[in-house]
């Protein structure tokens, strides 16, 4: 502050072009006496005669009110004159109250005080001519006392505000330049909670990556384990189980496909009526053409036996051809070891439901799946988080462009009030 001290106390020292941004406030204040200097001076006295004057006023209105009038104007003008006296009058001591006289002579209180009291006095008789002119007229003395008192207002107005006349541009800095203030100081304060915020999430997205790390890490020691070892080795022992059996199936379908032709027309035939079948007859054919594999279960040589009896018995139901043909596949099928098949389809199914048994009561496979959730949930935490933090970093930088274009703003409204460039110190 040994630049203010000099200033303080050299009036005539050169306003200093480097100023701190914590001190701008200060600067302000000492650039103001500077420029508007006698400013204080002139202004004490000022208030003191404009207070006389508006006293002065109130006298004169006073006797301007109760002013007999003039006996030579004529009664039309007399008329019209008294009318608009009275209203005159009124604005008049109306103004008078208006006039509040500061104690403080800043330039900011001086300037608020000339607006207000100039803007009263700019129609004190009102806008009419003809309602003056009859004033004139009837009051012609105490007219002319009132614009005197209002003539010397105006000029003792004039010499009030005559120090800041012509610095009207400044003026508009020194009022910009506290608002620019508030606005880098806002800014700065969002820039930093906006800092503060990416710090702390990004401190959760390292812990919750270390928690990543530490679940794939019991992942892949499950994972080569022995007993995972042993899980898997069960599992492709289950997938080989149900490809033998789908091959078994197959081709037990391939099997009875032959046969399907030949029934369809015996269900067509009992359907329509040209052959009819017995209960026991349907069920063999129904069941062999809806599942071969299910009839297996059941009394699947009796089914076969039935049908080759219902064919045999009426040679009329296939031609002769596709007749020999089904009977020839039928006498295969009943010569064929259906009964082992069955078997071997019992025991597949049988060792697949009990490998499946031992699968479902392994733990680590619910270990394994519950690892396996928490690190995709965690995952798409972080995922968020890691959003979130892009979201901020942007925000971030649009905050420090529009903050260098506010301190470009300071720089410039400085330089409108000191007249030549001012450097900025903007430490926080």
């Amino acid at each position: 502050m040994k630049w203010l001290n000099r200033i303080l106390g050299k009036e005539e020292e050169e306003i200093p072009s480097t100023v701190a941004f914590d001190e701008i406030d200060t600067w302000l204040e000492m650039v103001s006496k500077s420029l508007f200097r006698g400013l204080d001076t002139n202004a004490s006295p000022l208030y003191d005669e404009i207070r006389a004057i508006r006293e002065q006023l109130k006298q004169n209105i006073y006797e301007f009110q109760d002013a007999a009038p003039n006996e030579e104007v004529p009664d039309s003008i007399s008329k019209i004159g008294l009318v608009s006296r009275k209203k005159m009058v009124r604005d008049l001591y109306s103004m008078t109250e208006k006039i509040a006289i500061p104690t403080q002579t800043d330039y900011k209180t001086v300037l608020s005080f000339y607006s207000a009291t100039t803007s009263n006095l700019e129609f004190p008789f009102g806008k009419s001519q003809k309602n003056i002119y009859c004033v004139r007229s009837l009051f012609p003395d105490e007219i002319k006392e009132v614009i005197s008192d209002l003539t010397r207002l105006r000029d003792l107005l004039n010499q009030l505000i005559s120090p800041i006349k012509g610095k009207e541009s400044q003026i508009a800095h020194l009022e910009e330049v506290p608002v620019i203030v508030q606005d880098i100081t806002e800014l700065k304060s969002g820039i930093e909670r906006e800092k503060e915020d990416v710090g702390v999430l990004e401190e959760e997205c390292s812990a919750l990556e270390r928690r990543i790390e530490t679940e794939e890490s019991r992942l892949s020691m499950i994972e080569g384990g022995e007993e995972w070892m042993r899980f898997k080795e069960r599992e492709n022992d289950l997938s080989s189980l149900k490809e033998e059996l789908n091959a078994l199936e197959s081709n037990v379908r391939r099997l009875f496909s032959p046969l399907n032709k030949a029934l369809s027309l015996l269900k067509k035939q009992d359907e329509t009526g040209r052959h009819t079948l017995n209960p026991e007859e349907r069920r063999a054919i129904a069941s062999i053409l809806s599942s071969p594999i299910r009839a297996l279960d059941e009394e699947i040589n009796e089914f076969l036996i039935t049908i080759r009896n219902i064919i045999e018995g009426d040679p009329a139901i296939l031609k002769d051809r596709k007749r020999d043909t089904t009977l020839k596949w039928i006498d295969r099928l009943l010569n064929a070891d259906l009964a082992s098949i069955k078997g071997k389809r019992d025991r597949l199914q049988a060792q697949i439901a009990e490998t499946k048994g031992k699968l479902s009561d392994v733990k680590i496979l619910k270990d394994k799946e519950e690892i396996e959730q928490s690190i995709v949930s965690v995952q798409g935490q972080l995922t968020q988080l890691q959003e979130g933090i892009v979201r901020s970093k942007k925000h971030i930088v649009s905050l420090e462009e529009e903050l260098r274009e506010k301190e470009q703003l300071l720089v410039e409204a400085l330089k409108g009030i000191a007249g030549k460039k001012i450097d900025v110190t903007f430490e926080f």
